[in-house]
């Protein structure tokens, strides 16, 4: 865990750019001065702000936005939760916001996935690939690769739905390919072989689409969850001169 912290009692403006879903609860905290926020990462690219509002004493958590390098993100993101304690806060951050941190961004990887498919059933003739493969199909690869591991995981997690026969020999086809992957990366030093390449191009075009359909069925149960309650805002007091944001980048 590496916690990057901001202890003059101020809050960055900017760094209000980078949480998913900020809103008044947050973006009203600019205003006053705080005992203090921090940045919680856990190495594995997600970034927890906390922070604690200054007139009631209630600890804030909100998810920052995953990067732009790794994925893009659209639409409304987890929402922020607010407890009197760290102990309770705590509670809410593993019981509510990072679950749903995390069926957010696999539902970004699987809109991701399926318009590269989509793309390839438009552009790209079956059995027509080109060779050497252009650079967007490269790169489309190399996307869904980054993100198959992830819905893969999601697919056979304790909350999602049970996984009929086919389905399961679905993923285990591409968990193989992944595994193949990874050791022959290994044995490389980095990046993939040409041969593994062609292997991953193979079964990606073939079979791309029943794993999309694979990890949509699976994990609709748990993307239908109940709805989240609406954070309080309370009413704050009048806020004192603003406090002047740094020039702290995220």
């Amino acid at each position: 865990m590496d916690i990057e912290h901001y202890p003059d009692g101020s809050i960055p403006s900017h760094l209000l750019d980078w949480v998913w879903e900020a809103g008044p609860v947050l973006s009203v905290l600019v205003k006053y001065r705080n005992s203090g926020a921090a940045i919680l990462r856990d190495g594995g690219g997600t970034e927890l702000l906390l922070a604690e509002r200054p007139w009631d004493g209630q600890y804030l958590v909100a998810t920052l936005l995953p990067s732009p390098d790794h994925l893009h993100v659209i639409g409304a993101g987890p929402r922020t939760v607010a407890a009197p304690t760290a102990r309770a806060v705590a509670a809410e951050v593993r019981s509510r916001l990072l679950p749903e941190f995390e069926q957010l961004v696999n539902l970004a990887r699987l809109r991701e996935v399926q318009e590269d498919l989509d793309w390839l059933r438009d552009d790209v003739e079956p059995g027509t690939v080109p060779y050497p493969y252009p650079a967007d199909l490269e790169a489309a690869l190399e996307r869904f690769l980054t993100h198959a591991p992830y819905l893969i995981a999601a697919s056979r997690c304790a909350g999602a739905k049970p996984l009929a026969e086919q389905d399961a020999k679905v993923l285990d086809r591409f968990e193989t390919l992944l595994a193949s992957l990874t050791q022959s990366s290994d044995d490389a030093g980095s990046g993939l072989e040409p041969g593994g390449t062609d292997e991953a191009m193979a079964v990606w075009l073939e079979s791309g689409e029943a794993l999309v359909a694979v990890v949509r069925s699976a994990t609709v149960a748990s993307s239908q969850g109940p709805s989240r309650p609406t954070v309080s805002t309370s009413t704050p007091p009048k806020p004192p001169a603003a406090a002047a944001a740094t020039g702290r980048t995220r």
